[in-house]
């Protein structure tokens, strides 16, 4: 099973990197078509993001929040519930977290203690919105995926409202909260990479997660429950209860990650519109295969492809709005069962044989040490 395990999770890595590669084959050959300058852009797109060491910088901060928003989509899809809540929660949860670190800012508390304050309170943020769509679905059997869309919006408008209406700074000219105080700030790490330091937070989210689904009932009992309920239900599992749960728990991620990404890289509040990095996290969940293990890699490669169409669109001639092309064709392939999927299912069937031989190689030994012991004993009797 472990075997099996390490060849899907492995084949899964490159089947990333293959619909990686045949997404950019098709953008560098459309590039050069429809490009003045295709050399210059085709460079720019690729290496672009490696150029400084601002921008290495950049790749790694936006994988934070793609990072927590996948390991949300992971638990929803575990479960297979399209819930999609996480849009509106990454929003509301940072819009909370900036009132309750202004509101105990005023009271001098440290930043050991008030930054995972607010990390748990965005993370409970997470957890208490996404019960909505979960209760709905399960109780009233609502369409989860129009209800957890509605309420992003509702937790869109929700944030610009208490925004406007108890954090409003009136000294600044654009709509923005009062400044964060500096106990709430995450520093930046890495010197002049000036990466966040919820990145530290996100790689242990990640541990903590792939232990979750991996080595705990739990996990187990998530994993069961999406692949077959009839066998779930037959098995005794409460379905009820590990469904709402890991929808909760996903929620909770994506607070988390609206935390990280407020007091690490803004100084105050300023969404007026929806981050979308809910949906991002959509993708690399997609990307991922909802193995939490792969989801880092899948959020610095989502992460790489945005830096490098930054790039592209202030550099050369190409609209920004070109990268959709990209992120759709790593999509369909990623997301189709058979793309190398004969490969994968050759790797397993050739573990199964090496491990057939084993047991009968080791049946044998055992036979003829049997035989061994019993014609040395008739010997020794005679």
């Amino acid at each position: 099973m472990k075997k099996t395990r390490r060849i899907e999770t492995m084949v899964e890595l490159v089947r990333i990197l293959a619909a990686i590669g045949i997404a950019y084959l098709i953008a560098l050959v459309t590039l050069f078509a429809i490009s003045d300058d295709p050399v210059f852009i085709i460079r720019q797109f690729v290496l672009g993001p490696f150029s400084s060491v601002r921008r290495i910088g950049s790749v790694i901060n936006l994988a934070i929040p793609f990072t927590f928003t996948g390991l949300c989509f992971c638990f929803m899809y575990a479960v297979n519930k399209f819930n999609l809540s996480g849009e509106g929660i990454f929003m509301f949860s940072g819009c909370i977290v900036t009132l309750l670190a202004i509101t105990l800012g005023r009271f001098g508390i440290p930043a050991g203690i008030l930054i995972p304050l607010l990390i748990l309170c965005g993370a409970l943020t997470g957890f208490i919105v996404s019960l909505i769509p979960a209760y709905l679905d399960v109780k009233f059997s609502a369409n989860i995926v129009v209800v957890s869309l509605m309420l992003n919006s509702i937790l869109t408008f929700l944030s610009i409202w208490v925004l406007k209406y108890f954090m409003r700074d009136p000294t600044i000219g654009s709509l923005g909260s009062y400044v964060l105080p500096d106990a709430a700030r995450l520093p930046s790490v890495f010197g002049k990479f000036r990466i966040q330091a919820g990145v530290f937070v996100a790689l242990a989210m990640v541990i903590i997660v792939a232990v979750l689904f991996y080595k705990t009932i739990f996990g187990y009992k998530m994993r069961v429950v999406g692949s077959n309920q009839h066998f779930a239900k037959a098995s005794g599992i409460n379905m009820t209860v590990t469904i709402i749960l890991a929808q909760l728990v996903g929620g909770a991620f994506a607070g988390m990650g609206g935390a990280c990404e407020i007091m690490g890289n803004y100084d105050r509040f300023k969404w007026t519109a929806s981050t979308q990095h809910g949906f991002d996290g959509l993708m690399v969940a997609v990307l991922a295969r909802r193995n939490p293990i792969l989801v880092p890699v899948a959020a610095v490669l989502l992460a790489y492809i945005r830096i490098g169409a930054d790039v592209v669109n202030s550099k050369g001639d190409i609209p920004i709005q070109f990268i959709t092309v990209i992120q759709g064709i790593v999509i369909l392939l990623v997301a189709a069962e058979e793309f190398m999927g004969r490969f994968k299912k050759n790797l397993i069937y050739k573990a199964a044989q090496e491990d057939m031989m084993k047991d009968r190689e080791r049946e044998t030994r055992e036979i003829m040490a049997d035989a061994e012991a019993t014609e040395a004993g008739k010997e020794s009797v005679e």
